[in-house]
């Protein structure tokens, strides 16, 4: 049965859609002047400024609302087999079932009402989570072998007239009252479009190919098992595919994409846009061998930026001063770097805590300053942290950590060096938990709304 697989981009509130639309493009280099276009039930080629400039210019949209869709539709081998995987053929389907995505709505709408943009694939690129890059069998950016001809789409918020908000990913099917009327239901169009192809091109389907045939055998129960275990799947696959284990080249790859993404992504909307030396990065990550010192520092710099920090010019010589220390424990840092990781480390505590329960990283910070620095409070974190992974969250975080500063916290028999250590080890581990994020492609890691301030509470005096 065709499959019918609709996305919504992260940012896609927020960011044109020009890295898809990008991204579509990747097979156009190859074919020149016999190119695929664009296209839609109006017109067969469709350059991609036009789709750019529909998107962005559409009216009557909130600063939260979805501003596009993307997504895809798939073949099986035995269906484009029949067809003799002709293009043309595939394009009238592809036609034809933007009609059933417009009614599906229940709006009384046409293909013409809708912004939709079809764009056609003859080929498929191996992945990161693939198991057979997982492997080391393939690598990322190879050509799949078979017959993989699909359609890509994207698709607008808003309907011509800009009088409807139409989404793909709504919850509602069919409602006659309330706010939203109308609705869409997927499963409805995913029968409709096997109906489609089936219609359109006389294919006598068999049984076992049917989606009603595949629901049927599969209860509710069953499917979710199945996700549970194909979810569990990509996680470990993924997993494995941190930076660490990337090949030379793509961790070349992985260092160009964040510093680009630094510069023209989260920073797009400063006033005072910041730069960074690309070449002089990857130099220097070149010098350290890939270690992912370099990758730290950046992700580093990324973190900050997302959570606020407003930096100027060229940030290039902070990110390489950084990466000198990334392994560095607590105890060594320059004082000018110990609060950027104090500060880091209460984030990555807080994200475990209730909202209503998390700790002042400013109060607590002026008592590690009181304490000239010296890492007593640091390990005092390290130790509640230990306590949240063992035993759970305690009520009260902040008096926990409190009361534990009256405590004497050199471990038996260590050196104060040797026990900075022993809790710089079990705070890097909760650390690495965030860079672990980051080095599988999550760059939404510690967004602005954790690090609001918390509220103030009355100050009470420690007990010496």
């Amino acid at each position: 049965m065709p499959y019918v697989k609709f996305d919504t981009p992260a940012m896609a509130n927020k960011a044109t859609p020009a890295g898809f639309v990008a991204y579509m493009e990747k097979e156009d280099k190859l074919k020149g002047i016999d190119k695929e276009f664009w296209f839609n039930e109006r017109d067969n080629y469709i350059p991609s400024h036009r789709i750019m400039e529909d998107i962005e210019n559409q009216k009557g949209l909130g600063k939260n609302d979805t501003r596009y869709y993307t997504g895809s539709i798939s073949f099986s081998e035995e269906e484009l087999a029949f067809l003799n995987n002709d293009t043309k053929k595939l394009k009238q389907f592809g036609k034809a079932f933007i009609e059933e995505y417009a009614n599906n709505f229940n709006k009384g709408l046409s293909a013409r009402d809708v912004r939709f943009y079809l764009k056609l694939e003859t080929d498929r690129y191996y992945k990161g989570t693939d198991l057979d890059v997982a492997s080391g069998s393939k690598r990322t950016g190879m050509k799949k072998p078979g017959c993989n001809t699909h359609f890509h789409f994207i698709i607008g918020r808003k309907s011509w007239d800009e009088k409807k908000k139409l989404s793909p990913q709504s919850n509602h099917i069919n409602t006659k009252t309330g706010a939203v009327k109308g609705g869409f239901s997927r499963d409805e169009l995913k029968k409709r479009t096997e109906y489609l192809f089936d219609t359109k091109f006389k294919y006598n389907r068999p049984l076992e190919q049917t989606y009603q045939h595949y629901k049927s055998n599969c209860s509710r129960q069953d499917l979710k098992s199945r996700v549970k275990e194909k979810v569990l799947l990509a996680d470990k696959t993924t997993s494995s595919l941190r930076y660490d284990y990337l090949t030379l080249e793509e961790k070349e790859k992985k260092l160009n994409v964040l510093v680009n993404y630094m510069q023209h992504g989260i920073n797009k909307n400063n006033a005072n846009p910041i730069s960074i030396d690309a070449k002089s990065i990857l130099d220097e990550a070149h010098k350290r061998n890939y270690n992912g010192d370099v990758y730290k520092a950046l992700l580093n710099m990324n973190y900050r930026l997302k959570n606020g920090f407003k930096p100027t010019g060229d940030v290039t010589p902070y990110i390489l001063e950084y990466a000198k220390f990334t392994g560095a424990p607590y105890s060594k840092l320059p004082q000018s770097m110990k609060e950027d990781r104090f500060m880091r480390f209460v984030q990555i505590i807080n994200k475990q805590l209730p909202k209503d329960d998390r700790l002042d990283s400013i109060k607590l910070f002026e008592i590690e300053k009181q304490n000239h620095l010296n890492g007593k409070v640091y390990r005092a974190l390290g130790e509640f942290n230990n306590l949240l992974s063992n035993e759970g969250a305690p009520k009260g975080a902040q008096t926990v950590i409190l009361e534990s500063l009256r405590e004497k916290h050199t471990t038996p028999n260590l050196s104060s060096e040797e026990n900075a250590k022993h809790h710089d080890t079990n705070i890097g581990n909760a650390i690495s938990s965030v860079l672990k994020e980051f080095s599988l492609g999550n760059l939404n890691v510690g967004s602005s709304s954790d690090m609001e301030k918390p509220i103030k509470k009355k100050k009470r005096k420690l007990r010496r």
